[in-house]
């Protein structure tokens, strides 16, 4: 299904947040100084196409200094193998995915406040991307996954697109169960030559089977990047009085003494973590790990300068 057009859902204070947050991703952008390597772009030939603006994060060797000589402008040349890039944000927006102990952390950045819960970093994280791309000239397009499939906005350019991603993440909040293999596909299926970007905690109930369509993606030649989201507290499961424990994708609730189960637990999603890393390795997927508890910037500077 296609996604609705935000503004008629959302209210006055919603669309302030959605451009509060547009800005909140391009800072996290630029405080990195990130542009995509050129040598990530897929397409052959390097016959001359055009000319664009210099923008921070186009590679300098491609600097026109004769036109700069005459013009007094800073121009970079484009070539065919520079043709425009088709991205696909998947963004997780599951249950699980509402699960936050970072909210009252000091931001690492003044002027970057921690995310809120696991799906506050994947949206940020998203726009940064979003941002990146979008001003390189590629188009980008949303889909947000759970248990009732996938909503897409389907991959435009320009700025407006970037607003409009914005305010789609605030129209919704994380519920329902999760079903990356059966969404993955289907939007996998519909952009066949997109670089696709998952932004998800994998907690899912056939924990192999949401990376099949991306190896497939994978093995056809494509890329596919896997950004695994996990909350500090569910690593060091910082628990030790009786707790009552809520599923946040219908598994009910369960009363435990964290302290007879903490060390088990702790070996058990390290091993979780290692085992979804490996996996991505195995498919040739990018693999970079999100800790909400950490600055959002690392994983972005990751992607785009590793």
């Amino acid at each position: 299904m296609t996604l609705r057009a935000a503004d008629s859902v959302l209210q006055p204070a919603l669309l302030d947040q959605a451009r509060a947050l547009t800005a909140r991703a391009r800072m996290l952008a630029d405080g990195a100084g990130m542009g995509i390597h050129r040598s990530r772009r897929l397409g052959g030939g390097s016959e001359f196409s055009e000319h664009k603006n210099y923008s921070p994060g186009d590679d300098l060797r491609r600097m026109d200094w004769k036109v700069y000589g005459r013009t007094d402008r800073h121009v970079v040349k484009r070539f065919e193998s520079d043709r425009q890039v088709e991205v696909l944000l998947v963004l997780d927006r599951s249950g699980s995915m509402a699960f936050g102990s970072t909210a009252d952390a000091t931001p690492s950045r003044p002027e970057l406040p921690p995310p809120r819960n696991k799906w506050d970093a994947a949206r940020t994280l998203a726009l940064a991307l979003a941002f990146v791309f979008l001003r390189q000239g590629d188009r980008v397009g949303l889909a947000l996954v759970d248990g009732g499939g996938a909503a897409l906005l389907p991959p435009r350019g320009g700025e407006r697109q970037l607003h409009e991603m914005a305010r789609q993440v605030l129209a919704d909040e994380p519920t329902g169960e999760t079903a990356l293999h059966s969404a993955l596909r289907d939007v996998v299926g519909r952009h066949p030559r997109a670089l696709v970007i998952l932004l998800s905690d994998l907690l899912c109930a056939e924990p192999d089977d949401w990376r099949v369509p991306l190896a497939v993606h994978r093995a056809r030649g494509r890329m596919a990047w896997v950004l695994h989201v996990v909350d500090p507290a569910e690593i060091s499961f910082p628990y030790d009085e009786p707790t009552r424990f809520v599923g946040l994708e219908g598994e009910g609730e369960l009363g435990l003494n964290p302290r007879e189960l903490a060390a088990t637990y702790r070996m058990e999603f390290e091993s979780f973590m290692k085992s979804q890393a490996d996996a991505c390795l195995d498919s040739s997927l990018l693999y970079c790990r999100v800790n909400t508890g950490e600055a959002l910037d690392g994983p972005l500077l990751t992607l785009l300068r590793g």
